[in-house]
């Protein structure tokens, strides 16, 4: 290479550097104050009044150690108004309102008097505790469910997932579940949690949207393979008219979302700026044909939750009593909550809380192949479209609304956790939420806490050191 092509490499480079910095910068200055605002809002309403903790600890344990961003932001509880105010040297401030059973929204854009209309004559769920084993009932019988188990060495591996040898604390798991053959056989839960502590999923809940979508097909309110209803797309000559509800579940769109999670970028501006969140990642432009390129979306799974909407009657009452009937209340999944945008639509990519157990009872249900408690809720057949690869994805990564372990060996692509069977299939959320359906070993793994940027959980030798216990002896 000359010298003179050297200089202009040099400064190619650093013009794009440049260009990336000032993009950065930019975004930085139009959307940080809100996104940060919105996110401390958000996280410390539900840590308040869903999870019942200290506003203080989470700010803390949550908000600080989320974003260097929500760190900056002092928080004000107001008891009575059920609100949660995030605010910066009194120059930028954002709320969220909190109703009892449907959790924490933003309220910019929404009155609080709009938001508790949505709510009028909806009945909601409560947790409650229920005789007989775990799924049916609360009760845990660990010696009893334990046969064939080296419980010792199953201990050491649940143990081992507490294990934060880090001064920052980072890792912070803070529960841990093992359900093998049905029934749980180990539990642990760190200081200050417990069985009845809600934790939020953050992308797991992709995997009960996904769920969602399946009940409505096999209701037959929804088609598989027919362009997906989406209003925005209905004008004529419009090339996202071909979307159908299959590319949308396997991530297959086509369409354009920015998932950096950086202030200004689409995923931050719909999850933390935007009413109407489905709606707003429906206005996205297509950029490759439905169904031929894979791309990781919230926008999407947002507008499937807007479609479930839709298709229930069309107001958050209606989406909320079709979950509840068709979904938590058969699972026993009687501590889920899933928080909703100003529109009244589940914020489906993002913001289901529920108790580890009920998580690991959303597990079960697909470990069951659709049953659970003696019913049937989805069949088989959708259990298997939901972990099946995508013809045109070398990787073999992703489902529909679940990640995959299965890797493609002969194209060069190892599975995500290569100490661990191939047929494991995930719901995986922000700061190391997993919930883990193994089928060969007939068990589910649930592991839930705040492992913050920059720190890894050792889910790779967690996990497969519980899998060779589960079965040792």
């Amino acid at each position: 290479m000359t010298k003179k092509r050297s200089r202009w490499l040099v400064a190619g480079v650093g013009v794009l550097a440049a260009a990336v910095v000032a993009a950065f910068s930019s975004g930085l200055v139009r959307h940080g104050p809100a996104m940060g605002a919105g996110v401390a809002a958000q996280l410390a309403c539900a840590g308040v009044f869903l999870m019942n903790r200290d506003v203080a600890e989470v700010k803390a344990r949550d908000v600080e150690r989320l974003n260097p961003l929500t760190a900056m932001f002092d928080l004000t509880v107001d008891r009575t108004a059920r609100t949660v105010t995030a605010s910066l040297f009194g120059l930028t401030s954002r709320s969220a309102y909190y109703r009892p059973g449907i959790g924490c929204t933003l309220t910019e854009g929404t009155s609080t008097y709009e938001l508790d209309r949505q709510v009028q004559g909806l009945e909601t769920m409560t947790l409650q505790s229920r005789t007989g084993l775990w799924p049916e009932g609360d009760d845990v019988d660990v010696e009893a469910s334990s046969a064939g188990v080296d419980r010792t060495a199953l201990l050491a591996a649940v143990n081992a997932a507490f294990d934060d040898p880090t001064p920052q604390k980072g890792i912070d798991t803070r529960a841990i579940v093992v359900v093998h053959d049905g029934r749980i056989v180990a539990e642990r839960y760190a200081p200050g949690f417990d069985r009845d502590s809600r934790f939020l999923g953050w992308s797991m809940s992709k995997s009960v949207t996904g769920a969602l979508i399946g009940m409505l097909v096999e209701d037959g309110r929804l088609n598989l393979d027919a362009p997906a209803p989406v209003p925005e797309w209905r004008e004529p000559g419009d090339p996202r008219a071909a979307i159908t509800l299959r590319n949308m579940l396997n991530m297959a769109s086509g369409l354009s979302f920015a998932e950096q999670y950086l202030p200004g970028d689409d995923s931050t501006v719909m999850l933390f700026e935007s009413e109407d969140m489905g709606g707003y990642a429906a206005l996205r432009p297509l950029i490759h044909p439905p169904g031929t390129s894979w791309s990781y979306s919230s926008g999407t799974t947002n507008m499937l939750s807007r479609i479930v909407r839709d298709a229930t009657g069309g107001s958050l009452k209606s989406v909320y009593e079709y979950a509840r009937q068709r979904l938590f209340e058969p699972a026993g999944m009687t501590s889920a909550v899933f928080q909703p945008d100003g529109s009244g639509v589940p914020i489906g990519s993002s913001f289901l809380y529920a108790t580890a157990r009920d998580w690991a009872r959303f597990g079960q249900l697909f470990l069951g192949e659709g049953e659970i408690n003696g019913q049937r809720l989805l069949s088989k057949e959708w259990v298997a479209f939901s972990r099946e690869p995508l013809a045109f994805d070398p990787m073999r990564h992703y489902g529909a609304q679940f990640w995959l372990n299965e890797g493609n060996a002969s194209a060069g692509h190892a599975p995500m956790l290569d100490r661990c069977p191939a047929d494991m299939y995930m719901a995986r959320g922000h700061n190391a939420q997993i919930l883990a359906i193994v089928p060969s070993k007939r068990t589910v793994i649930v592991r839930l806490g705040w492992t913050a940027d920059g720190h890894t959980f050792d889910e790779n030798g967690v996990f497969s050191g519980i899998l060779a216990a589960v079965e040792k002896r």
